[in-house]
């Protein structure tokens, strides 16, 4: 079978509009030559910036119009979109399944087998970590998440801990690919010291993150010469437009902002922060995005303890771990940095050497693509 015609379909349960892991992946296949199919579900939510536009043009797209709200009417929904999913993939022509998230992988491994397709599980995060439930429902559903695990081709990981997170993956297969930014060469990794000291943070505010945001505002709220600039939405939105204007604007949150505005403000910002506390089992067990984007802007970073996310800040000494709650030990780490721009400048460029030798995009597409090779010439010699 030529390159150019092999064919691989997506499955995510929601929109290419706030995503970066499926932008990328769709945009790194296409780029090799793969026809994609994309599978979404769209629930009726509208961005006021999409980033679409970051897949590039791919081959097609099978959307679900089911408008549903956050919270438990998704759930309700999923049998419609399993079955949207499962008819969808039968009518189709494919090669490749790559299922993002549990909520895409189970209809997707059932047309798999009857199709006798490989089809990929991207965890992307363990869903069932994402918020607290009781420890016996949650153990109920890692037995099924394994189960789907076992049953598919192949597990791609978005960090080798979460490993430590499911106790073991029940796969031979098993590849970390870390949501990287792409690489952008003319980012300054020796940053302009700002006339004030400016902390950034842009992502989802929800509550149910545990994002320690109150610690931080907190610990700058008597320091001189600091600032802190939110991006993003959610429902702590609110609470942040509140303590903006009692604190002397201290702290300025400018709403949702697209992908690349992030990472030119990642790039200028004296410090990047991600406090998440461990308590949420995701944020014990997966960086993310934010270290990595603080990585390859050069930028340091201020994080919590006890995460994944802490564990490479020390190894490779591009930021600051803090006890988050302790607000002083937050505010003598800020402190320090002010007041030591060269520190900064040290722990920013660890960070973008780190990226460049071990968490650019560039090496995580590498990984997809020979993932891909592999899958495609296992089932070729199985034909």
């Amino acid at each position: 079978m030529s390159l150019d015609k092999k064919k691989v379909v997506v499955i995510r349960g929601g929109t290419l509009d706030r995503e970066t892991r499926a932008t990328k992946i769709i945009k790194s296949l296409t780029d090799k030559g793969f026809l994609v199919t994309l599978i979404s579900w769209n629930q009726g939510f509208s961005p006021p910036r999409s980033e679409r536009r970051e897949a590039g043009k791919f081959h097609n797209e099978i959307q679900l119009k089911l408008k549903t709200k956050w919270g438990l009417s998704v759930y309700i929904a999923l049998p419609i979109w399993w079955a949207f999913v499962f008819f969808s993939l039968m009518r189709t022509e494919w090669d490749v399944a790559h299922a993002i998230q549990i909520t895409s992988v189970f209809p997707t491994i059932i047309a798999g087998k009857l199709k006798r397709k490989p089809v990929i599980y991207d965890m992307l995060d363990v869903y069932e970590d994402s918020i607290q439930i009781p420890k016996k429902a949650r153990d109920f559903i890692i037995i099924i998440d394994k189960t789907l695990m076992r049953l598919s081709s192949c597990v791609i990981l978005a960090d080798i801990e979460q490993i430590e997170e499911v106790g073991g993956i029940p796969n031979s297969d098993v590849i970390a690919i870390y949501d990287s930014p792409h690489t952008i060469s003319d980012i300054d990794l020796n940053h302009e010291q700002n006339e004030i000291f400016t902390l950034f943070f842009a992502g989802l505010l929800m509550r149910k993150k545990a994002l320690n945001l109150d610690k931080i505002f907190e610990a700058i709220n008597n320091i001189e010469g600091v600032k802190i600039v939110i991006a993003g939405y959610g429902d702590l939105v609110d609470d942040i437009n509140e303590l903006s204007h009692n604190m002397n604007g201290k702290i300025e949150f400018i709403g949702e902002i697209g992908r690349a505005e992030v990472l030119e403000r990642s790039a200028k910002a004296s410090l990047l922060f991600i406090l998440r506390d461990p308590i949420v089992l995701v944020n014990k067990y997966i960086c993310g995005s934010k270290v990595l984007e603080a990585m390859m802007c050069g930028t340091p970073i201020l994080v919590n303890k006890g995460t994944s996310t802490a564990n490479k800040v020390l190894e490779e000494k591009c930021g600051v771990v803090v006890d988050a709650a302790n607000i002083e030990e937050i505010r003598d780490a800020i402190i320090k940095l002010r007041d030591n721009p060269e520190l900064c400048k040290e722990l920013g460029a660890n960070g973008r050497r780190a990226y460049d030798g071990r968490y650019s995009w560039v090496i995580m597409e590498n990984r997809l693509i020979e993932c891909y090779n592999k899958l495609m010439t296992q089932r070729e010699g199985g034909s």
